[in-house]
């Protein structure tokens, strides 16, 4: 009986030194905006990694921006921002600051510098804390839409705000950071955004974010040319072609192109043969970018069928993506 008992006492102080009495679990995130990525919102850019000024993402791409510091994640229009996308509380804390009141109109370029000489270039945000040194940032919340107070508890996954226009941004889109002991963390790597690319510590998500080197978020026909400006919005697509348009065009919007990545745009016809293609190679990187390609119809009519739009985007170091859209013309 006491070799039983010494055993026992063995086990435990093994288990002791193991497992310290105040040891912590490694802290983990979920996904801090309530969408599906790559159907209805997109990550427009990841955390910049490389500190000698070329913008590199952790897997030494350039889906980034020089000193961006968290992850973007990005809606279609200002009309889905409008009809209310909620920001949730990545992880249990408490509610460190809150800034609301920065309007979500699009702005120009001497705007946003204002706004950066105000230091609210994050415009209506949050930051929680988490305890350990760690603490989330909300940026870009749309006006008016926070939920919560400074001192106040919020559980994982409830809904702190919506998604917004405000602060210095381009687009509608939820910037997410992490900062641990004052220092920025990439929440891919675990590893200090100083610390440069192609490292990995460990991924502070909870569910597997898979890389996305490419963010086609949306494509259609129009028998006219597509007002770009309207999409962006959400006011208005173009109607299709008929057999009786004038035109036929293919567009294709995208964020985060980078200079020299490579879009490929054909339409195939109800005959299987090819009715469209064109060829393009990014001349800048840009933040958003829309292409279309057409075709004159000169008053013949359209053949009636489907018709099969493909986009193939290459970009260095991964395998080219391909996606396919079709359309009746009847």
């Amino acid at each position: 009986m006491l070799k039983y008992i010494l055993a026992l006492i063995l086990v435990f102080l093994s288990i002791g030194k193991i497992l310290p009495a105040n040891a912590q679990p490694e802290p983990t995130f979920r996904l801090p905006i309530d969408c599906a990525l790559g159907e209805n919102c997109w990550i427009a850019n990841y955390v910049d990694v490389d500190p000698s000024g070329n913008a590199k993402d952790f897997k030494c791409n350039a889906k980034t921006y020089d000193g961006h510091k968290g992850v973007d994640f990005a809606l279609k229009s200002r009309a889905v921002m409008e009809n209310g996308v909620s920001v949730l509380a990545a992880r249990d804390g408490k509610i460190l600051r809150v800034r609301d009141g920065e309007n979500d109109d699009p702005k120009t370029k001497d705007q946003f510098d204002e706004i950066t000489a105000a230091n609210r270039d994050c415009g209506n945000g949050i930051i929680i804390d988490h305890g350990q040194g760690l603490q989330s940032f909300y940026c870009h919340l749309k006006n008016g839409s926070i939920k919560v107070k400074p001192g106040e508890q919020v559980k994982e996954g409830q809904t702190i705000g919506l998604v917004g226009h405000s602060g210095v941004a381009e687009f509608p889109h939820l910037h997410f950071t992490l900062i641990w002991e004052g220092g920025h963390i990439d929440p891919f790597t675990g590893m200090l955004k100083e610390d440069g690319c192609g490292k990995f510590k460990r991924s502070f998500w909870k569910d597997d974010i898979p890389y996305a080197p490419y963010a086609l978020y949306d494509a259609g026909f129009a028998g006219q040319l597509p007002d770009f400006e309207a999409l962006n919005n959400g006011t208005g697509r173009p109607e299709k072609p008929s057999t009786i348009s004038d035109i036929f065009v293919f567009w294709v919007s995208l964020y985060q192109m980078q200079k020299s990545d490579q879009l490929t745009l054909k339409v195939m016809g109800p005959n299987g043969q090819v009715f469209i293609e064109r060829e393009i190679i990014q001349d800048k990187s840009r933040a958003r970018q829309h292409y279309y390609t057409g075709r004159k119809l000169r008053g013949r009519t359209l053949e009636p069928g489907t018709y099969t739009g493909i986009v193939t985007v290459k970009t260095k170091g991964h395998n080219a993506y391909t996606q396919e859209f079709k359309t009746l013309i009847e």
